[in-house]
């Protein structure tokens, strides 16, 4: 194409209507007392008289109150930006300058409507004056939200107008240029020259000349600045000048057109392969950005021109203030190059806006690419709410402290390769709770066809941009949209578990996290039991989802003991079904038909002082709670006694009960039926890694930036106490097989785990297992450790991969307005965020000797255990003493190699004591059953014919 200077009459041109004010940013702070309170106002064009102008606040939904404050009788000029706050000081602190004016009429909060008045008249206005905004889409509270560029007036409120940072986004803040997700001030542009002169002339009526450029000129070259990372300088050679461009449409995201799925407000243009510049560094490609209008429709391969100012927004090139699109011809794609990339061959990184590493990809931004190596989906998190998943190349990413000890330099290498190699793929729109039938590759979405964390794609297909979801909680980033549907597919690489695993043994044990599953529903006012919050489900509805997947999960596992996590914190001993533990126990009971599993009551109410808490149920048929003992809590007025936190001020450095502390660990111990075996179930779950409103860089749990999070000091603590509690015997049982099971919060090379495997635990997890998905990358949070006595008597054990690997949006969660066909309560796939642990063990009837047999039997006699059978006095103890003769005999007869007199003996008192009527037993008591059982454990091995 040829590339000319081109003369254009700006006179000629329409341009779009510009409103004088405009509402351009609200905000709530988060210093005492809510400040800053207040708004931004953009002025487009040049007001007289700013006393036409007044602002008004909607309260709670009440309803508009009129203009409560009016500007004063002042000029303003085009381009200036006006803050109105509800004081100063704060808003000076956190913001760095005094607002313009100061008014009670901003002493607004997050839930609040804010009215702009023209003559007293409303003119402009964001939220909805006769709504609460509290959990509606433009619930601001601790935040902020930012209007649209090119978005105009309106006395009717339009969400999509406006970008969000997330209520309580400003929590813990104390200035916006510090913040995490900072208020964009001034970043509002209309496109007003505002000296009515037409963009680039100068007032003397001259006709302007404006060259055409190619697109990477516009680009420029990366290699001169820093790219695309967020907060810092990234701005065009061409920032604010007018141009001329022709190109070809690769990705058509206008809004108010027929594809409904593609919505940015724009489209993106890429230079035929002709005209490229040659510089692999400089882009090809560009973001054309109109807003809700556009001056013509523009479809993929259309040969257009656009004259557009050069612009920058959250680190991506645009062009923006659209003058003029002419379609020169259509069905062009072919003349672009489809740009070849490859991740793997990535090894530089930028920061985004979320503070994590990317690929530096500046060299194509704006233009359409293939993804040349294999992907493979790493996370689904924000798929419910943005339609976005993460994909990375190569080998799935596993955390940096599963497979190495923590180290904060190893670890910052560890992110930057991780980064490198993984970005966003995302749907065509910058709304939230949209069908996730509009992320080519998805549809039709369901719980059958869901794709997995580990699913692939190959040549993933799209055009590449620089943006945000639209919201805080999903920042500025690269992100690869498919420009036509059906471009993308993804391949079951990583199939959905048909069934838990097969594991062998007559005795299994599982640690499951349960989702906090609550009884009580998360409704406004409703507190729990325990005075805490509900976190479960908010309303019955999903709770009853919730509760079909939990028990097809633990009905399909079959584990005789279950240690469960994350249960609503409230217990009693009467099953009455009001409680979360009785609800579950009694859910699988009825769909099993059957009294399957019964609950160990942990001999209190209330299991710490959490919202949420460990429990244990268990099959009685199996296993029964080992006599002579009793359920046991690990609280902090426990694990004051023991030696190793002698000294410990447990009022201000508590462990187990207190904010920021681990949940109260549960000790139970149980009988094997079958084989007598007794062992004891520790249910574990530790302190989270969240900051938890730490803040001192100086204490032992701050992150350290290694890999292990925050509160590794105090999990590490845990462990110890559990370790040092274990050896008291807490239950009552003295044994030495024991398990520590449930939700650690530690990956496998961490302290915590390190630690426990010192003592004398094993890991049964194999190298490779994962248990839970964070940040796009896999790792062992949820646990089984076996002691070294009971280790020797594993059979299998094996994570079932049933919950980590799906997407959240086909749990049990009814938000949003999520769609109905998403769920399966048929299927236990995603009842949980954790994947459950199964273990299986052979445990044998000990061997029994005959003197051992006849001392036991001795032994029982005289505690009353067991007595005489016949009620005449010299018979009864007749028949005492002939047993005790023959088992004396036998033991003889044994010693003298007579083993078959010894046998035929034995054989003798099992005919008197095995509870059959033919002959009639000779003794009763509580020790009987027992004693004849050892008497054929002492059998076994005598070979007896």
């Amino acid at each position: 194409m040829k590339k000319t200077l081109m003369a254009l009459l700006l006179g000629l041109t329409p341009l779009a209507t510009q409103a004088n004010v405009i509402i351009t940013a609200v905000y709530d702070g988060p210093i005492t007392g809510g400040v800053p309170k207040g708004v931004e106002l953009y002025v487009a064009d040049d007001v007289a008289d700013l006393s036409v102008y007044g602002l008004g606040s909607a309260s709670n939904g009440g309803g508009t109150d009129g203009e409560e404050f009016t500007f004063p009788a002042v000029s303003v000029s085009a381009g200036e930006y006006l803050y109105v706050a509800s004081e100063a000081v704060q808003f000076e602190a956190f913001f760095g300058f005094a607002p313009h004016y100061t008014s009670s009429a901003m002493s607004i909060n997050g839930d609040d409507a804010i009215e702009l008045f023209q003559h007293g008249a409303l003119y402009d206005v964001f939220g909805v004056q006769t709504q609460d905004g509290t959990g509606t889409e433009w619930d601001y509270l601790d935040g902020w939200a930012y209007r649209v560029t090119g978005s105009e007036p309106s006395t009717a409120f339009n969400a999509a107008e406006w970008i969000f940072s997330t209520p309580n986004a400003w929590d813990g803040e104390t200035t916006n240029a510090t913040a995490a997700v900072p208020l964009p001030m001034q970043q509002f542009a209309t496109g007003s020259n505002g000296g009515g002169e037409g963009e680039g002339g100068d007032g003397d009526g001259e006709t302007p000349v404006i060259e055409t450029v190619f697109i990477s000129s516009i680009q420029g070259n990366p290699s001169t600045y820093i790219s695309n990372q967020f907060g810092e300088q990234d701005v065009s050679p061409l920032n604010g000048t007018v141009v001329h461009v022709e190109a070809v449409v690769v990705g058509d995201f206008q809004n108010n057109d027929a594809d409904t799925a593609r919505n940015l407000g724009g489209f993106y243009l890429q230079e035929e392969a002709g005209d490229e510049d040659g510089n692999a560094l400089s882009s090809e490609g560009v973001f054309v950005y109109e807003g809700n209008t556009s001056l013509a429709d523009v479809n993929v391969g259309d040969l257009v021109k656009v004259v557009a100012t050069v612009g920058q927004y959250y680190g991506e090139t645009q062009l923006t203030n659209v003058q003029s699109i002419e379609i020169l011809a259509q069905q062009q794609l072919d003349l672009v190059n489809v740009a070849q990339v490859s991740l793997l061959g990535n090894s530089n990184v930028t920061i985004n806006q979320d503070g994590r590493y990317q690929p530096n990809l500046e060299a194509y931004e704006g233009m359409l690419v293939t993804l040349v190596d294999t992907v493979q989906i790493t996370e689904q998190y924000q798929l419910d709410r943005f339609n976005e998943i993460r994909v990375a190349a190569g080998e799935r990413p596993v955390q940096f402290s599963q497979l190495n000890t923590p180290d904060a330099t190893l670890y910052d290498v560890w992110l930057q390769e991780q980064g490198a190699r993984s970005m966003v793929y995302d749907d065509g729109l910058n709304s939230q709770n949209e069908s996730i039938d509009l992320l080519d590759g998805f549809a039709p979405y369901t719980t059958a066809t869901a794709p997995r964390m580990g699913d692939t794609a190959n040549n993933l297909t799209g055009v590449l941009d620089y943006k945000w979801a639209g919201n805080a909680s999903s920042g500025a980033t690269w992100r690869l949209r498919s420009h036509s549907d059906g471009t993308n597919h993804f391949e079951r690489s990583n199939p959905r578990p048909t069934a838990a695993p097969s594991i062998d043994g007559n005795l299994k044990i599982t640690s499951f996290n349960v989702l906090n599953f609550f009884a009580t529903i998360d409704e406004s006012g409703v507190v729990t039991m325990a005075g805490h919050d509900p976190r479960g489900a908010d309303s019955i509805a999903e709770r009853d989802r919730q509760l079909a997947k939990l028990t097809q999960a633990i009905l399909a596992m079959d584990a005789d003991v279950v240690g469960l996590v994350e249960l609503e914190n409230e217990f009693d001993n009467v099953n009455d079904g009001s409680t979360a533990i009785e609800m579950l126990v009694n859910s699988v009971n009825a769909v099993a038909g059957e009294t399957l599993y019964d609950y160990a009551f942990p001999g209190s109410s209330f299991v710490g002082t959490d919202a949420i808490a460990v429990g244990v149920i268990y099959k009685p048929a199996v296993v029964q709670l080992a006599e002579g003992t009793v359920p046991a809590l690990l609280e902090d007025s426990v694990a004051q006694t023991l030696p190793l936190f002698a000294g410990r001020d447990f009022a201000t450095n508590p462990l187990f009960n207190g904010v920021a502390t681990n949940r109260v660990s549960l000790a139970v111990s149980f009988t094997h039926l079958e084989s007598k075996e007794s062992f004891t179930v520790v249910a574990n779950h530790f302190k989270s890694k969240g900051s938890s409103g730490l803040t001192d860089s100086s204490d032992a749990n701050f992150d350290k930036n290694d890999g292990a999070g925050f509160w590794n000091q105090r999990r590490l603590e845990a462990a110890q106490a559990v370790i040092a509690w274990l050896q008291t015997s807490p239950t009552g049982l003295v044994d030495s097989d024991q398990i520590i099971l449930g939700d650690l919060n530690a990956y496998a090379a961490e302290e915590p785990i390190q630690y426990l495997l010192a003592e004398g635990f094993n890991n049964v997890e194999s190298e490779h297992a994962y248990s839970y998905v964070f940040d796009g990358q896999v790792g062992t949070l949820d646990y089984l450790l076996v002691s070294d006595s009971l280790f020797e008597k594993l059979t299998a054990a094996q994570v079932w991969n049933v919950n980590a690997d799906e997407a959240d949006a086909i749990d049990y969660n009814l938000d949003y307005g999520r769609s109905a066909s998403y769920f399966d309560a048929s299927v236990a796939a995603r009842n949980s965020d954790h994947d459950p642990v199964l273990v299986g063990f052979e445990l044998t009837k000990a061997a029994f000797t005959l003197p051992e047999l006849a001392a036991f039997f001795l032994q029982e006699v005289r505690a009353g255990n067991i007595s005489p059978m016949h009620p005449r006095k010299w018979f009864s103890w007749f028949s005492v003493y002939s047993i005790q003769s023959s088992l004396n005999y036998a033991v003889r007869m044994n010693e003298l190699g007579r083993t078959q007199v010894a046998c035929h003996m034995l054989a003798r008192v099992d005919a008197v004591t095995d509870n059959q009527t033919r002959p009639r037993d000779w003794v009763k008591g509580e020790s009987v059953s027992e004693f004849n059982q050892k008497l054929h454990a002492t059998l076994e091995p005598l070979s007896c014919n």
